[in-house]
């Protein structure tokens, strides 16, 4: 981007409860604490009464629950009166087939089949079904059905109608009987646990079906709402959802940036693995950040203790088997189940392409593309153009070759014509395998394993690795902050996001927890297994430890909350009750553990460990806090986190905050530093405070935090994290201090000094500290607030 560096964005979750005129209603807030974009959950015309917006039905239009465009206009101009811009979440990836007629794009394709102008706008697999589509949309099979089908007129021509649901009618097919039209029809009606599928969906949600922006009339109307606020001098840019589930991202990244203008903000929906950076030919400002929050707890984390938690947890469970061992049996198990489907079609394209069910068996084309798949140790790849990408496929070969030696002809046949020059067959078998491997990933690890696999639960999160290897964290943090200032400064930063399985707090909490209270968690686990468990023998143990880790984490919580979080962690996870099949007798035991452990006479020995980590975890959130609004890149601030807010999964991490409550901490945080809010029961105010001062900052030294500023690691002891910010002249401006969670976390035992660059250094966060010249007493700051952040 040309314009100038976003300070930072402060995130709204829009809802039929919170629209446009309520986000205008909040300009003042957002800017009393600072920030430079308002950066808004999808507006584009979704299901009705959806609460994240997430389930687009119209691109082209402006969701009427929200306000529609006018209250949307009327909202940017204020936003520009009062100095702010606008980001928006924008979803080119999917759109919501809940309700049929509600998307008209695919109640014409439909009508109309295969031959329809509409079907360029869904990736659908005609040849699977007999030219129709499979629609997995009945509750019981179609003959049990049959009789109760209805033909009636819509707005949009006759209808076939079961109860509340619609479809359209062939032409030619309205006046048969009803029971007769429903097999004359371009889809196929079925029960919804049948496996057959011919369309490509979000991941396995088979009301959220694929859209080919591929096609530029397609990609022209999808993008209607970007190219029509392009027209508003508020618009500050746009967040792009799931590019990963994109068939050439890259494509329409560049048509999207040539629609917005190079002025404004793009940053994409991407988890990075380890290393990974993104492909050099996308015209985009960075990610969401997610790589970020990963390497900045696995920095702060007490590593020495992680492998006393994962042996305790393995023998809690019965289950020795190290992380990636869980990984990628979880992939494997999503890719023989769920997306089965899309496995069996990415078969067919390599067998067309030229591999054929030859020596090593009639089913090696599908166990190849299942195990190069499971090995690929990223999302996906972006081939052709994408020479880390070859290097990552290429390492994915070598490893499925080694568990699968007796396929290993099929698989270096199937990796060949992956990476073949670019004829029909090869550009679609490495077009489909790539739109394949990101579901994989994110089913097989985000959620059933990362639900499963959890000794430390709170580094389970998205973008997270919960069994870290890295020998230098710190060092890695470090040069993955060089590497974004000097490449993508503008990237953005996120802690909580709506995604997210564990608010920043909670995951904090549990880097406390890790930390200072590992043999007291040890004793608490113990206990419970000893004394108690039992009662709950219809909870598996994995669970259990779940629970109350997840209790130790995010108390203060009702029976209510936490019995909603481990149904839909066990559902996730998939082993002893599912979404597709739910075990009502698994999750009302859970719902009785849940009362136990969170009810209103909770289990002491639980109490007690809260209490005693709740501090130590409030000092690490605003040591992360800290960390977050002074590194390199834009710092998102969620909805609500300006005060400490323990959130767990959606659709609890998108509930709505007390606007008032929040408009009167902000102002009261005005009054106070640091050291004053520390003081305070519970600290209420401390993160507001840390917002306000750190943003004021970062406004003030655009210079610093621009594209022409710097980066350099301070040395420092291992108990710390330090660093400057240097402006375009390699001048140090700004040093940030903050204590590993390995160290007293709230520092006064820590007796540091730390050299300072020469100058006279005054703290932001204390009032009453005397400016620092040549060293700093790390300890005796750190002891007054649990940041340190020096400027000149």
């Amino acid at each position: 981007m040309t314009a100038p560096s976003p300070v930072a964005t402060y995130r709204v979750q829009l809802t039929p409860d919170f629209g446009f005129a309520d986000v205008e209603d909040r300009l003042h807030h957002y800017v009393a604490l600072g920030v430079s974009h308002v950066y808004l959950s999808p507006v584009a015309e979704s299901i009705p009464g959806s609460t994240h917006g997430y389930d687009v039905v119209d691109h082209t239009r402006v969701r009427d629950e929200l306000g529609g465009i006018d209250r949307l206009w009327s909202m940017l101009d204020a936003a520009h009166a009062a100095g702010l811009s606008l980001l928006i979440d924008h979803v080119p990836n999917h759109a919501s087939v809940a309700r049929p007629e509600l998307n008209r794009p695919w109640w014409t394709m439909l009508r109309e089949g295969p031959d329809s102008a509409a079907a360029r706008w869904f990736d659908i697999d005609w040849a699977a079904a007999d030219g129709r589509v499979i629609l997995p949309a009945l509750a019981d099979p179609l003959d049990d059905v049959r009789e109760a089908f209805t033909v009636a007129d819509g707005d949009g021509g006759p209808e076939l109608r079961l109860g509340e649901q619609r479809w359209p009618l062939a032409v030619g097919t309205e006046h048969r009987l009803p029971a007769e039209a429903v097999d004359r029809q371009h889809y196929q009606l079925v029960q919804w646990h049948r496996p057959e599928r011919n369309v490509r969906r979000f991941f396995t949600i088979d009301d959220l079906v694929a859209v080919c922006v591929e096609h530029p009339d397609v990609a022209e109307a999808v993008d209607t709402i970007p190219r029509l606020l392009a027209e508003h001098p508020a618009f500050g840019g746009a967040r792009v959802d799931h590019v990963d589930g994109l068939a050439d991202p890259a494509a329409y990244l560049q048509g999207l940036r040539r629609i917005i203008g190079d002025e404004r903000w793009l940053v994409v929906e991407k988890i990075l693995a380890p290393s990974e950076t993104l492909p050099a030919n996308w015209p985009v400002d960075g990610t969401t950040g997610y790589e970020h929050a990963r390497l900045l707890e696995h920095a702060l984390v007490d590593r020495r203790h992680l492998g006393a938690l994962a042996t305790r947890w393995a023998a809690v469970v019965d289950d020795f088997r190290p992380f990636h061992e869980w990984e990628l049996a979880a992939r494997r198990q999503v890719l023989d189940d769920g997306l089965t489907p899309d496995v069996e079609r990415v078969a067919n394209v390599a067998k067309a392409a030229g591999i054929a069910d030859v020596g090593d068996g009639p089913e090696a084309v599908v166990a190849a593309v299942v195990e190069l798949s499971v090995h690929l140790a990223r999302y996906r790849t972006y081939l052709p153009d994408d020479p880390e990408g070859l290097t990552a496929l290429a390492q994915a070969l070598t490893s499925a070759v080694a568990m699968r030696p007796s396929i290993a002809v099929t698989l270096d046949r199937l990796t060949s014509a992956i990476t073949a020059p670019t004829d029909g067959a090869a550009v679609e078998l490495r077009t489909r395998w790539q739109q394949l491997t990101g579901p994989a990933m994110a089913k097989g690890v985000e959620d059933r394993t990362f639900f499963r696999y959890g000794p430390l639960s709170s580094l389970c999160e998205v973008g997270g690795d919960p069994a870290p290897h890295s020998t230098d964290p710190v060092d890695d943090l470090h040069r993955h902050h060089d590497l974004t200032q000097r490449r993508q400064p503008t990237t953005l930063l996120v802690g909580t996001t709506h995604d997210t399985k564990r608010s920043e707090d909670v995951r904090a909490r549990g880097l406390a927890l890790g930390a200072v209270a590992t043999d007291r968690w040890q004793d608490v686990a113990d206990r419970w297994f000893a004394d108690r468990a039992a009662d709950h023998a219809d909870v598996d143990p994995a669970m259990q430890w779940l629970a109350l880790q997840t209790v130790a984490m995010a108390a203060p919580i009702t029976p209510e909350r936490l019995a909603a979080f481990l149904v839909k962690c066990a559902r996730e996870a998939d082993m002893h009750t599912s979404w597709s099949e739910p075990s009502p007798g698994y999750e009302s035991a859970l719902a009785r553990l849940s009362h136990e452990l969170a009810g209103p006479t909770p289990w002491p020995p639980l109490v007690n460990l809260v209490a005693e980590i709740e501090r130590p975890g409030r000092a690490v959130s605003l040591a992360m806090l800290a960390v977050r609004l002074t590194a390199p890149g834009v710092p998102d601030v969620y909805q609500g986190t300006e005060a400490f807010r323990l959130l767990l999964v959606d659709p609890d991490n998108r509930t709505h905050p007390d606007a008032a409550e929040l408009t009167s901490l902000v102002e009261r945080s005005v009054g106070l530093d640091g050291a004053a809010a520390w003081a305070e029961p519970g600290s209420p105010a401390a993160r507001a405070v840390v917002l306000r001062r750190l943003l004021a900052i970062r406004r003030r030294l655009s210079d610093v935090f621009g594209a022409d500023g710097r980066y350099r690691p301070l040395p420092a002891s291992a108990s710390l994290l330090a660093f400057a910010r240097l402006d375009r002249r390699g001048m140090p401006r700004l040093i940030t201090v903050v204590a590993r969670a390995e160290a007293p976390i709230e520092g006064s035992e820590i007796d540091v000094e730390l050299a300072l660059p020469s100058g006279e250094w005054r703290h932001v966060l204390l009032d009453d500290e005397p400016p620092a010249q040549g060293s700093l007493d790390v300890g005796a700051s750190l002891g007054r607030f649990p940041a340190v952040v020096l400027v000149t």
